[in-house]
């Protein structure tokens, strides 16, 4: 009940003003109350009681509405652009802050694998929006930089954990109130009739709010070129006009491969304007792959051999020519196979060590066992 009435701040004030007033009738009751008690005390008595009765009451009320006012402060800008009416607002938690160091969450990107042209992409926009409060705490002109930007590249190469790092960042940063994360795709935000792609968007949008929304294949909004009946201008249309009202509390990414991406944009001009920013992120090497393995695996309590980045080279190789090579995504479900290989294995020797994966295990899951 106490977390309960703790998230529910405005249906807490409600039940904290009823008891209140039942408290009040009680206490102002002739009969019953203690009001029948001071009525029998001598005039001076009761003239020092109720100016200590008013003074207590005055400093009561002003304490309510400083915690009141400060509570409105906090959740009010934490909340959507587009109120849901004060009847869903009462049972609305408010969404809670991180509280996140900006050199850890900056230490986080920097320990991620790989992506060096990425970070230094990244470590520049820090840079700038570090300067512009250096100037405006000494009172100097700043010129407010756009948040929203493109991100290039082949799927599974940390695009949407890259985004999510830069929420952490820009919310200890103060240039974000929360940083959360609101990943969509197409799916999410358009609809198959009229009328209902603006809603799915906004709610989107809403949800963000004071985060990042993140759109992963954007370029599916602009729809095929030349083709009729798409709703996802729809879609482009409700997100700019969105973007334009509430500039400083949203920051939206669009992700998707390179040539699509720069039609994407192209497509509108309200898109090039807004996002003027670009993020190309490359394919990783065969080392920060196997790094990305091995790491994978001693998340889950597993090692690896000294040895086998030697021997799932060749096969990282030959797989990354595919034209569906899934970076990252490829290690995820190699290590998942060679999980499948492992419990086969031990199945057969039960004494075998639990938490070690063997190279016959990853030859086994790269289909060369």
């Amino acid at each position: 009940m106490k977390n309960f009435l703790r998230e529910q701040q405005v249906l807490a004030i409600i039940i904290g003003g009823v008891g209140a007033t039942i408290v009040t009738a009680w206490v102002m009751n002739p009969d019953v109350g203690p009001a029948g008690w001071i009525k029998g005390l001598s005039p001076g008595t009761q003239s020092m009681l109720s100016g200590a009765l008013i003074i207590l009451m005055l400093m009561s009320l002003g304490l309510i509405v400083s915690v009141v006012a400060a509570n409105s402060a906090r959740s009010g800008a934490l909340q959507p652009a587009n109120s849901p009416g004060p009847i869903k607002m009462l049972f609305a938690p408010v969404r809670e802050v991180p509280d996140v160091a900006p050199d850890k969450a900056i230490a986080d990107l920097e320990s991620m694998v790989g992506l060096a042209p990425v970070k230094r992409e990244v470590n520049g926009l820090i840079a700038r929006l570090q300067v512009e409060q250096k100037r405006r705490a000494q009172g100097l002109p700043t010129v407010p930089a756009s948040l929203h930007m493109v991100f290039t590249g082949p799927p599974g190469v940390g695009k949407t954990e890259v985004a999510r790092a830069l929420g952490d960042i820009y919310r200890a940063l103060r240039a974000l109130r929360v940083g959360h994360l609101v990943e969509v795709q197409r799916s999410d935000v358009v609809a198959g009739f009229i009328g209902q792609t603006a809603p799915k968007m906004l709610e989107k949008c809403n949800q963000a709010l004071d985060g990042i929304l993140f759109i992963d294949e954007a370029y599916t909004l602009a729809g095929t070129p030349g083709s009729s009946g798409d709703f996802g201008k729809e879609a482009i249309d409700t997100l700019l006009k969105f973007m334009e009202d509430h500039r400083d509390r949203i920051m939206v990414i669009v992700a998707g491969y390179p040539n699509e991406m720069r039609r994407f944009i192209d497509s509108n001009p309200g898109l090039a304007g807004r996002f003027t920013k670009t993020i190309d992120f490359p394919r990783y090497s065969e080392d920060d792959l196997c790094e990305i393995l091995r790491r994978m695996a001693a998340k889950q309590h597993f090692a690896l051999p000294d040895e086998f980045p030697v021997r799932i080279r060749p096969w990282i190789k030959e797989r990354s020519r595919a034209d569906d090579w899934a970076n990252a995504r490829e290690m995820r479900t190699l290590l998942e196979k060679a999980r499948e290989a492992q419990a086969m294995r031990i199945a057969a020797h039960p004494a075998a060590d639990l938490s070690r994966i063997e190279i016959a295990d990853l030859m086994k899951a790269t289909g060369r066992g």
